[in-house]
């Protein structure tokens, strides 16, 4: 067994080390209201019924 371990990762200098680490100014990213409609609420039926489904299944 090694008792030294090697990694795959180059040693950074200092520049690389700070810029690495340096902060970022976040932004929020803005969603269309989404409107829920009938083919959405048969989608989360048919996943439940699948789901039943395997749950009852034997192997």
């Amino acid at each position: 067994m090694k008792k030294q371990a090697t990694t795959p990762f180059a040693s950074l200098n200092n520049k690389q080390l700070e810029a690495l680490s340096t902060q970022v100014k976040e932004t929020i990213a803005y969603e269309k209201a989404r409107i829920f409609s009938a083919v959405d609420l048969w989608n989360i039926q048919r996943r439940g019924r699948t789901m039943v489904s395997r749950r009852n299944f034997a192997f």
